[in-house]
C-alpha cells in the first residue's frame, strides 16, 4: 500500500470519526429540559440493525448518572434514537413486540393492548429524524418523534416494563445496552 492509499484512509477514518462527534453534540445534547426534570446525558451507544448495519446513535438521559446501575428503577428518564437511515414503522411495531414477549412473559400477555396500541403511533423515519421515549414514574411513558408527542402509556408499570426492549435480559442488542449502561465521560 502507498503512502497515498495510506494518507487516503488515515483521513477518512479522522473525518468519520469527528463526524460522529459533530453528530452526537447536535442530536444528542448533553442535558434535555422538560416540564418535569433537568436530565444529563449519562450514555449512548451506536444503534445497529442486524448487529452490523449502522443506523444511527442513542443516548439515555438520567437526573443523576448514577441511576444507571439501576436503570429500571421508577425515576425520569429519556431515550433518544438519531437515526441516519429510514427505518419503516412495522419494524420498530415487530421488534418491540418481539423483545417485550421475551422479557416479560406472562405480563406482556395481560398488558398487549396497551403495548399494541402504543406501537400503532410509530411512524417510518428517515435521516435526521429522532425518536424520544419519556418516562416519568406519575405520567407514565410517551413516545415522540422530532419533537411532536404520537403515544403515551399512562400506566407507569408497564411503561417502565416497555424499556426492557433495551434494558432486559433479552436485550434488542446487547452492544447498545452495554454501551447505555456505561457512564460516558464528558
Amino acid at each position: 500500500m502507498g503512502k497515498k492509499s495510506l494518507t487516503l484512509i488515515i483521513t477518512g477514518l479522522i473525518i468519520c470519526l469527528s463526524s460522529f462527534s459533530a453528530f452526537a453534540n447536535d442530536s444528542l445534547p448533553t442535558n434535555l429540559i422538560t416540564n418535569k426534570a433537568n436530565l444529563k446525558r449519562c450514555s449512548q451507544g451506536e444503534l445497529k440493525a442486524f448487529m452490523i448495519i449502522h443506523v444511527g446513535y442513542a443516548a439515555l438521559y438520567l437526573n443523576n448518572c448514577v441511576q444507571l446501575k439501576n436503570v429500571l428503577s421508577s425515576e425520569p428518564k429519556r431515550l433518544r434514537f438519531v437515526y441516519e437511515r429510514s427505518i419503516p414503522a412495522n419494524a420498530f411495531q415487530e421488534a418491540a413486540v418481539e423483545y417485550l414477549k421475551l422479557n416479560l412473559g406472562a405480563r406482556y400477555d395481560a398488558w398487549q393492548e396497551t403495548i399494541e396500541q402504543f406501537n400503532q403511533a410509530y411512524q417510518t423515519v428517515k435521516e435526521g429524524d429522532y425518536y424520544d421515549l419519556s418516562y416519568h414514574p406519575k405520567d407514565g411513558l410517551s413516545l415522540a418523534l422530532n419533537g411532536t408527542q404520537l403515544a403515551t402509556i399512562n400506566d407507569p408499570e408497564i411503561g417502565l416494563a416497555y424499556l426492557n426492549i433495551w434494558f432486559g435480559k433479552e436485550a434488542f442488542s446487547e452492544n447498545l445496552k452495554a454501551a447505555l449502561l456505561t457512564p460516558e465521560q464528558i
